[in-house]
Parts: structure tokens; sequence; C-alpha cells
């Protein structure tokens, strides 16, 4: 079994995200694979083709990724580290290109979104195109060979096809971090080799209120402030059973076997058609653009 998956293929920021929990987890290079898709990798994970996945669940500039967040309510994945990356997007395009000539700019949606105003003073006619990730970008423009197509991606990706820069940081907003998540199942909790100190831990929690009626939400935000525990985190997502049915993903500044963590949970499973699930307790790191 290879010991862990990203969202490919390689030169993706998934990957450097992946490297950097291999480097944790004492996992040689050579062990890590690449899949085409979120899904693909949560899918790798749950059919027992890879042990652990890397996967990105949030951007400082446009939030969540949502796909991931979905998944993650679907099965019964725990997050076992996070590691909080600077993204510094660079446009490319073929030697020689015109940037009037631009008639389509390729990437994952949320590059394209995280350098939108940029895109739009350089190409402000070409059509923005949805692909996998980063790094499919620009292996199609490589191999397209179209001066009127360009893409947004990593540096390193985009030089390793020998295309010419024609941005560097194109991000709309220089502080732009991307959070990535490492995944597997309960029983393969991990040990990690490489000693770093965290910068914090989170425990993550899924909520769901059952029936929706004034002060549900209330009710369960007043448990953790009652416990003085702070929130870094809270959003919603259709649960799909139906218009107006949410779950609440809600991040805890702790640990889930802390005293008030524990009481919290349980306090708020008591409360009539609530529910609350454990995604995870785990380590935080960050690392800054010089170390990348």
């Amino acid at each position: 079994m290879r010991m862990l998956g990203f969202l490919g293929p390689s030169g993706t920021y998934t990957e450097q995200a992946a490297h950097f929990f291999a480097d944790k987890l004492g996992v040689e290079r050579s062990r890590i694979h690449p899949f085409s898709s979120i899904s693909r990798v949560f899918d790798a994970v749950e059919n027992n083709e890879v042990q652990y996945a890397a996967v990105p669940i949030e951007n400082s500039l446009e939030g969540s990724v949502l796909v991931t967040l979905d998944r993650l309510a679907a099965y019964p994945l725990r997050i076992f580290a996070e590691v909080a990356l600077p993204i510094r997007h660079t446009i490319f395009g073929l030697p020689g290109t015109d940037p009037h000539a631009v008639r389509q700019v390729l990437s994952h949606p949320q590059a394209l979104a995280q350098c939108r105003q940029t895109l739009m003073e350089l190409f402000p006619n070409a059509e923005h195109v949805d692909v996998e990730s980063t790094a499919a970008a620009i292996l199609h423009v490589a191999k397209e060979r179209d001066h009127t197509l360009v893409c947004v991606g990593s540096l390193n990706a985009g030089r390793a096809q020998a295309l010419e820069v024609l941005r560097v940081d194109a991000q709309d907003i220089s502080d732009n971090v991307t959070r990535f998540v490492l995944l597997g199942r309960r029983e393969h909790a991990p040990y990690f080799v490489q000693e770093q100190k965290a910068d914090t831990t989170k425990t993550s929690l899924l909520l769901q209120l059952g029936d929706d009626h004034p002060g549900a939400l209330y009710a369960v935000l007043k448990v953790f402030a009652q416990r003085q525990l702070n929130l870094s985190r809270l959003e919603s997502r259709p649960t799909k059973r139906g218009l107006g049915s949410y779950q609440f993903y809600i991040d805890v500044l702790g640990n889930s076997n802390d005293q008030e963590v524990v009481q919290a949970m349980e306090e708020i499973s008591a409360i009539a058609g609530f529910s609350v699930r454990d995604l995870g307790t785990y380590p935080c790191f960050s690392v800054s653009s010089q170390e990348i």
C-alpha cells in the first residue's frame, strides 16, 4: 500500500503539503502518490489504496474547500494534522505570449478566484477555465503549445515545463494562506517522527442540529462560551436532506481530552435532537515562504 495520497499531478501546492506531512511521518517520497481530484484522494483512503491523504481545506482569501468538507461529513475519516502554507501564484504562458491575444486562463477554481482582479487587469477578455489542479493547468498549457492560453500555478511547477513567467505573486492579496490537513482512518493514527513544536492544537467537530427551531445554534455556542472555549471556525454546509437543512463545522482551540472540551461535547449531545461528531484533535503547523 502507498502511504500518502495527494491532489496531483506533481507540482501542486497540495504536493508541498504532502511532503511536509511525509517528513513528519518519516515516509519516503517514493511512497507518495498523486490523484486526479480531491474526491479521488478520499476514495483512495476509503479503498485502502493509501493510508493517509493530504487535501486542502481552507484558503484565507476564498474560504473553505467545499468538496473537502462534504467528503469529511460523508466518510468516517479523522484529521491527524494541519499545515498552513503561504500560496504565491504565478501566471505562465508560452514564450512570446501576447497578453492581448489571450483567450483562456486555466487553473484550479480556488487559484482563479484568488487572482481574479489581477487576471481581469492583464487579460480583460479572457475566459477563466476551471481544471482539477494548478499543476494540471500548467501541463495543459505546456502540451497544447497554444499562445492564446495561459495558466496560474506554482513557480517551480511552471519552470519545470519551460513556460514563460508573465506575473509573479499574482494573488490579489499578498497574505494568501491555505490550510491543508492530513486525513486517515481512525485505526491509522500516526506517529510523527520529526520533532517540531506545533503552533496550536485544534479539535474539529461536525454538529448536526436535528430539528430547526429558534435559538438552536445559540444553545450550542453558549455551551462553548460558558466554558471559555475559543472557536477558530464556524461554518455551515447543507445536509443534502432538503432545503434549509444545515450542519456545522466547528474548530475548537483545545484537545478533545481536555475536561472542558469533553464536558462541552457531552452537554451538546444531551440536547434533544443534537449530535456531535469528533473529526479529530490534531497539531497545527505553519510554514513561512522562506521555508518552501
